[in-house]
């Protein structure tokens, strides 16, 4: 295991991050873990190498496997479990070279694991990532915001993160409007075409 100690250093104000794909949305069943996997399919096929990212923001288990960093306010974990059920094995089976489960109990953790977890690959390498605290404190090369069709978000975490979207996804169950194939990778940067 990694003692954060040895490897802390210090938080910047803001996080940016080009080569960072940011997936939020207005709640479960968006489809932003199925949009994930299409993505990682898409990197893959197009020859990066991908590590993906899935942050959640209470501890749903206080002793995950490949458990590579244990606070007292955050875990992160490596999901090795490629036939598992969770949004990590999904997003492992997609064919993410790593995928890391980061559990947080509050904002100031978010922010303390996601400096850990961005150095541990360098900026050649392309970050899908679910999470919706994370963009308030990450600027990254693309943000996407999901949403069911014709659903009006209420929430006030809605209110703060669709301005912030480069694009909002509307999502019926089964298909998007819109696709992996849209988004552009320039000098490992994520942009819209």
């Amino acid at each position: 295991m990694l003692e954060f100690e040895k490897i802390e250093r210090p938080l910047p104000a803001n996080f940016v991050m080009s080569n960072l794909l940011l997936l939020a949305g207005a709640g479960q069943n968006v489809g932003k873990t199925s949009f994930g996997v299409a993505c990682i399919q898409y990197l893959k096929r197009l020859n990066y190498k991908v590590y993906a990212l899935k942050i959640t923001p209470h501890f749903h288990s206080e002793n995950p496997a490949h458990l590579i960093v244990q606070e007292k306010d955050f875990q992160i974990s490596l999901e090795k479990d490629i036939n598992g059920s969770k949004d990590s094995s999904r997003l492992l089976r997609a064919g993410a070279d790593e995928v890391f489960f980061v559990q947080t109990k509050s904002d100031q953790a978010l922010a303390k694991a996601f400096n850990l977890v961005s150095t541990l690959a360098d900026n050649q390498v392309l970050w899908v990532c679910e999470s919706g605290g994370l963009r308030e404190i990450v600027e990254p090369g693309l943000f996407l915001y999901f949403k069911m069709k014709d659903q009006f978000p209420i929430k006030a975490s809605a209110q703060r993160l669709i301005p912030l979207a480069n694009r909002i996804v509307a999502f019926d169950g089964i298909n998007f409007d819109f696709s992996p194939e849209e988004i552009q990778i320039q000098n490992h940067r994520f942009c819209l075409k």
